[in-house]
């Protein structure tokens, strides 16, 4: 019987620390996620505005202006996506204090 439980033990010890691992890689991805997302969209809006300037023979204009609302869009998603779990986490303490109550 002892050993039954040390082996229940030893394995939820090893749960745990996978568990801990899982979390870790899952925030990894999502930041990933969010650095490449940034990335290709100025790259994106840079790249249509640099073809636009070759076509109509402005060159710094709309790569410019590409390359700045790509940035712009880009920051915004990422802020947007960072602040989100805030405002759930926020709601959610509001929700708690109300049914509590």
């Amino acid at each position: 019987m002892e050993k039954r439980r040390k082996a229940i033990k030893r394995l939820k010890k090893g749960l745990d620390a996978v568990h801990r691992t899982v979390r870790k890689e899952a925030s990894i991805g999502r930041y990933l996620h969010l650095g490449v997302t940034f990335a290709l969209s100025a790259l994106l809006f840079f790249f249509v505005g640099y073809r636009l300037d070759l076509w109509l023979g402005t060159l710094p204009v709309f790569t410019l202006v590409g390359t700045f609302l790509g940035g712009t869009g880009g920051f915004i998603y990422l802020y947007q996506d960072l602040t989100a779990g805030d405002r759930e986490k926020a709601a959610g303490k509001r929700r708690n204090k109300r049914s509590g109550s």
